[in-house]
């Protein structure tokens, strides 16, 4: 059975930059969205990999995230409104990522996921849109 994994290698950090989050509807501290047991396509569009579309069972344990370094930090999930917003910093400190994503969604039929990376003095970014296709899972 296959996992998701929402980063390529080849995207090693997220920015999101995100204007007017003195905002009273923001909560933090909040959990990581988690997504319906089944079946998703995932289609994920970037500068690096271009357009890539995978049928991808997701278990209940399975992150939205992925799995993270041993250098990151804990992520910080933050809701405004219908939105979340969820920051990972990794590395050492002199060399710091920063991965922040913006998901939008129900997270039981569909969600998407958008974000600008930042590594040292590199930028890129990426989307990804998820759809939910059958409650089972096909080899």
């Amino acid at each position: 059975m296959q996992h998701a994994q929402l980063f390529s290698s080849k995207l090693v950090v997220a920015l999101l930059l995100f204007i007017g989050a003195q905002s009273q509807a923001f909560a933090s501290d909040a959990e990581l969205p988690k997504r319906r047991p089944g079946l998703w396509r995932i289609s994920t569009i970037s500068p690096e990999i271009g357009l890539r579309t995978n049928d991808v069972c997701i278990e209940e344990s399975d992150s939205i995230i992925g799995a993270q370094d041993e250098s990151c930090a804990k992520p910080s999930v933050t809701h405004a409104n219908d939105q979340i917003i969820v920051t990972i910093e990794c590395g050492q400190k002199d060399a710091r990522d920063v991965t922040s994503l913006l998901f939008t969604g129900d997270f039981r039929s569909w969600y998407r996921a958008q974000s600008k990376t930042t590594a040292s003095s590199r930028r890129s970014g990426f989307t990804i849109d998820a759809k939910f296709l059958s409650e089972r899972c096909t080899n």
